[in-house]
């Protein structure tokens, strides 16, 4: 997806940045970042040209699931202060383990079926 992205870009000669995050917490994703000059209209009518940013976040369908399905929990857990010298690495009872061990254990998953597929591709040819 991002090499299509990429491509995209360049055939317009627009700018194209790629950032692979990857967080402590199990956070994934890539994120494509480019500008596009529009025509914004103003007040009285008339029109300017800016540059605008984007930011394409690129995810998988599996990651999509566990983000609906863990929505409220982030949510919760951003309003709450962090406990020191309790890392929730070690206290495997603690929502953080079990959520964010999810996203590590997703990412594994799918860098697995990633490389089956290119074994299968590379057996056919």
């Amino acid at each position: 997806m991002i090499d299509k992205i990429k491509s995209i870009c360049e055939s317009r000669s627009m700018e194209c940045k790629v950032f692979l995050e990857a967080r402590e917490e199990g956070y994934y994703a890539a994120h494509v970042y480019t500008k596009q000059e529009f025509e914004i209209p103003r007040v009285t009518w008339d029109t300017e040209k800016i540059d605008i940013s984007i930011e394409i976040q690129i995810t998988t369908q599996l990651q999509e699931v566990i983000r609906r399905l863990l929505h409220k929990y982030y949510e919760d857990r951003r309003k709450r202060v962090r406990e020191e010298g309790r890392e929730w690495q070690w206290n495997y009872k603690s929502d953080e383990f079990a959520t964010n061990y999810l996203g590590h254990i997703l990412h594994y998953v799918e860098g697995m079926i990633m490389e089956i597929r290119e074994k299968q591709t590379e057996a056919i040819t």
